[in-house]
């Protein structure tokens, strides 16, 4: 880690609802996702039944790596304990000059999940500044349980459904999220955050990991799917992904499809 040691991570989890900055995968290794990145934008891949951004730990196994790397999860577990589950890794992308932006909102939202133990690992593979649109967090909201949303369908959210909390949030009292390339903030589910459009002539991409405590279960919806990577599943609260065994092969692309189609009604909201 590379401010703190994990005691006081943790301690600041509880108290803000949320950790940065922490090392993660490294400058180097952020640098090499970031390009991958760029390359599948400029080329999508073509005929998959799903969007790709969401659970792309199941389409690719250099997201996967990321996602399971060890000091990823030994942050995750000094805040959530040792018996860890991977929901779902999605990729976040601001090209430059796009107005695209997202909402306040808490990630619980929509997922019938309890208790409210999610820990959600936002890896930077470039620089996260305000100019480019970072994250910004509004300490301590976690403790207030779901707030009420509202969902605006705008085409400039980021997010499924342009879901938004319904009160004024002061701005004045947010804390952006700045991160290097390489590292991660760690926010609990419940954490109201936001973040703005990118203003620079480069890309700002990142990762979004959602990890649960073991014993976390759905309470309503579609079955939802996850992968054991530390500790024990003795739970088994969830249907067992399949990890990847490349990138975009026709048995990753099977396992993503399976994951994916019980949430294609919600627009993916769950997933």
């Amino acid at each position: 880690m590379t401010d703190e040691r994990p005691n006081e991570a943790a301690l600041r989890y509880r108290r803000d609802g949320y950790v940065f900055p922490l090392d993660a995968i490294g400058a180097a290794r952020a640098s090499e996702a970031a390009a991958r990145v760029e390359r599948l934008l400029e080329q999508p891949p073509a005929d998959l039944q799903h969007p790709w951004r969401i659970k792309m730990h199941l389409l690719c196994d250099w997201i996967f790596d990321l996602a399971t790397d060890d000091a990823v999860l030994d942050g995750v577990e000094s805040v959530i304990g040792p018996d860890i589950l991977l929901q779902a890794a999605d990729l976040f992308c601001k090209p430059p000059g796009e107005r695209q932006h997202i909402n306040w909102h808490q990630d619980a939202n929509y997922w019938n999940l309890e208790p409210f133990e999610i820990c959600t690992a936002w890896i930077a593979l470039t620089d996260a500044r305000p100019e480019n649109g970072c994250m910004r967090f509004m300490a301590g909201t976690h403790t207030h349980d779901k707030l009420c949303h509202r969902e605006t369908l705008s085409q400039r959210s980021a997010l499924t459904r342009g879901q938004e909390i319904v009160l004024d949030m002061d701005e004045s009292l947010a804390v952006p999220v700045i991160l290097n390339a390489g590292e991660m903030s760690l926010h609990h589910c419940l954490l109201a955050h936001a973040s703005g459009i990118n203003r620079t002539a480069s890309p700002r991409i990142a990762v979004a990991v959602r990890y649960l405590p073991a014993h976390v279960r759905q309470t309503a919806g579609p079955a939802l799917s996850a992968i054991p990577v530390r500790g024990r599943d003795t739970w088994r609260h969830f249907i067992r992904d399949t990890p990847p065994d490349g990138s975009f092969t026709a048995r990753s692309i099977a396992a993503h499809a399976r994951a994916m189609a019980p949430h294609a009604a919600s627009g993916y909201a769950t997933a």
